[in-house]
């Protein structure tokens, strides 16, 4: 089943309890012959329904998995995992193309502004909150969504948004004004928001932090994708099927992932039916906030996403002054934006696992400064193109790797992190998008200069906010601070 909960917790509870069988077995006959006659689950620490699990299952009991059967607990074991790892790796490929879809509907959109400006008779100024006035709503709405998925249900959730999300997609395509078409992009921000937010918590659901680069690789990957393709492909398509129609098939997909997620029998984690009010899931968010791990990340996935969104809201624009590009020659110049992503988003998550974030992580920042700084002078098209590519590296290098260390902090409430932290990312991105805007009156070359020296500087602070973040042992379980209701996992 597709969207059922999985055992990871509960196999590995299983391999202890037989390790201590063993043991149990071994010290008997040294001392009488005898095995002891303690029963083997008594010696097992039993740890309670607020204990921290490894970030996939609820509890981490085996009476909680479902299709248990009896007979061997090796052949048991074996099958389980067999049937546990061909379950993850479908679910992994529908929420990267779920990702892929949303994050195409979204970057098309900026490389389409010359284009757009010219069809509704607007100057681009005009047109400058057709990128945070998506970003902005989409963030905030990931507040509510998140906190949601842990009440109702991940699988719920995600239904109900793709289905919203395809509404508002055809909504835009009917837009016969540039305002009619800047208030369907707030509501799809508010649609689309909570989409890839929910995935990236069925992940961590899924996979333990100390594996977590992988899978999280591949997701960012297929974010990548969506971001390279829809920034390439977008426009070079709008000549010939036009963006409305693109707009259309988007929505068809979100259709199709949405059925998907229906034909599984069950959501991927249990939901928390508890009821909880809004005073305790503010002060759950501010624990977050105070929390060292937790307030550092987010403040540099707020700075991440300012750099990058900003930057990449007005790329089109450049090419357009700069180049005197046209829609298909705006989409071959940005056809590298987000391929490393596709194709080494994977390896660069391992690197992460074998030498510890506290490396990847500022490495990534200061190359996607160094990146900026290489589109500050006049080039040629082709040298703009390469910088261009290896601008996307950076994100790869640091949001996807951010992200699981947020997904790490409360497997309790991991919706409601997930939602924080892309609130922090997407809020970022608008924000950087109307900075950049501003700053482009005093000419192109000197708002590259301004956004690449502020990640210069993030980068540096980050050799030292993230130094704590080295590789986790797989078979320890990770350590919490506090035996709270609000627990957060700390790194080894």
């Amino acid at each position: 089943m597709l969207f059922n909960s999985s055992g990871y917790s509960g196999n590995l509870r299983m391999n202890s309890t037989e390790s201590l069988e063993s043991e149990r077995r071994t010290a008997g006959n040294g001392r009488s012959g005898k095995l002891c006659s303690a029963p083997v689950e008594d010696l097992v620490p039993n740890p309670g329904p607020d204990a921290p699990s490894l970030g996939h299952t609820d509890s981490g009991t085996i009476s909680h998995l479902p299709d248990r059967q009896s007979g061997s607990r090796g052949e048991i074991t074996s099958a389980g995992s067999d049937l546990r790892a061909t379950d993850n790796e479908l679910q992994l490929w529908v929420l990267a193309s779920i990702a892929f879809a949303i994050f195409y509907a979204n970057y098309m959109i900026a490389p389409l502004v010359p284009a757009l400006s010219r069809e509704f008779s607007v100057p681009p100024r005009q047109l400058g909150w057709l990128i945070p006035g998506y970003l902005i709503p989409y963030g905030l709405s990931t507040l509510v969504y998140g906190v949601w998925s842990d009440w109702w249900g991940r699988a719920r959730t995600l239904v109900s948004l793709l289905f919203f999300a395809a509404a508002t997609m055809i909504l835009i395509s009917f837009s016969d004004s540039s305002r009619t078409l800047v208030a369907a992009r707030i509501l799809s921000g508010v649609g689309c928001g909570g989409i890839v937010a929910i995935a990236i918590s069925i992940v961590g659901d899924r996979y333990p932090y100390a594996v977590q680069g992988r899978p999280m690789g591949r997701m960012f990957g297929a974010i990548a994708a969506g971001i390279g393709l829809g920034s390439s492909l977008g426009p070079i398509l709008n000549p010939i099927v036009g963006w409305r129609n693109e707009f259309r098939a988007l929505a068809v997909v979100c259709c199709l992932g949405a059925v998907l997620v229906l034909r599984s029998d069950g959501p991927v984690i249990s939901p928390n039916r508890r009821a909880t009010s809004i005073r305790r899931v503010i002060r759950e968010y501010l624990v977050v906030l105070d929390a060292p791990r937790g307030g550092r990340t987010l403040a540099f996935i707020f700075c991440n996403g300012a750099f990058h969104g900003g930057i990449f809201a007005w790329l089109g624009l450049l090419l357009a002054r700069r180049y005197h590009l046209h829609d298909i020659g705006i989409g071959f110049a940005l056809v590298g934006y987000g391929l490393p992503g596709i194709f080494f988003g994977a390896t660069i998550g391992r690197w992460a696992d074998h030498y510890g974030r506290r490396y990847v992580v500022p490495l990534g920042f200061l190359w996607a400064a160094g990146c900026a700084f290489l589109l500050v002078p006049r080039s040629t098209r082709f040298i703009a193109g390469l910088a261009i590519t290896a601008l996307s590296v950076g994100f790869d290098a640091t949001h996807p790797l951010m992200s699981s260390i947020t997904t790490s902090l409360n497997p309790k409430h991991r919706g409601q992190i997930t939602g924080l932290a892309t609130f922090a990312n997407f809020v970022g991105m608008g924000v950087g998008a109307v900075c950049f805007q501003h700053l482009i009156r005093f000419g192109f070359g000197i708002a590259l200069a301004f956004f690449a020296s502020a990640q210069t500087l993030s980068g540096i602070a980050a050799l030292y906010a993230f130094r704590r973040e080295r590789p986790q042992m797989r078979s320890v379980p990770p350590v919490c601070d506090t035996q709270c209701d609000t627990q957060f996992v700390a790194p080894s």
